[in-house]
């Protein structure tokens, strides 16, 4: 940039006193003095020192995150905070009543707050119902364990009483194979 500016003012001294020309109105000085014309020499009027383009990311899609995210977010937290101010208002908290001997509540009645009793209610699994999900798969299991035993004491018996899958066919005895073949290779 500096190299730029140098390279410039040279080559304007430069042609200014290679063709000399007069400045003015029909061709007077504009300053009525007798000596040569002043060389037009381009001069930085800037203030504050040099002026240099700093190069910068753009924060274009920076600013554009940030606008979409305070939008979804009130689009979100004002309804939201509307219905939960309106639940506390009209509705309120459960209270405790009397009830009869042969009445059994739901899971869900347990909880004072309305809010949280509608996400017990509709959203999260009823605990008796996990417990028992949890009870089927360890039920599962334990009968896997149980055949696993069971096939480990049959081939066991099986070893020993020689009657498994791999004595129903006789093998030839190791006597009776020719290995001279192998004795002189290459023959």
């Amino acid at each position: 940039m500096a190299a730029m500016s140098l390279l410039r003012s040279v080559t304007g001294s430069l042609v200014s006193r290679l063709q000399p020309v007069s400045r003015g109105v029909l061709g007077r000085s504009s300053l009525q003095g007798r000596g040569p014309p002043a060389a037009a020499v381009p001069v930085r009027f800037g203030s504050h020192g040099k002026k240099l383009f700093v190069m910068a990311p753009s924060t274009y899609y920076d600013n554009r995150f940030l606008h979409l995210l305070k939008f979804y977010t009130l689009l979100s937290a004002v309804p939201a905070g509307i219905a939960i101010a309106l639940i506390n208002i009209f509705i309120g908290p459960a209270e405790l009543v009397e009830t009869p001997e042969d009445y059994v509540p739901e899971p869900f009645e347990y909880y004072q707050h309305p809010i949280t009793r509608f996400l017990s209610r509709h959203v999260f699994p009823d605990y008796q119902k996990s417990y028992e999900k949890e009870m089927c798969l360890i039920h599962v299991e334990n009968e896997k364990r149980q055949l696993r035993l069971y096939e480990t004491a049959a081939r066991r018996s099986m070893r020993q009483n020689g009657d498994g899958p791999w004595f129903q066919f006789e093998t030839l005895d190791k006597n009776l194979i020719d290995i001279a073949p192998k004795g002189v290779p290459d023959e």
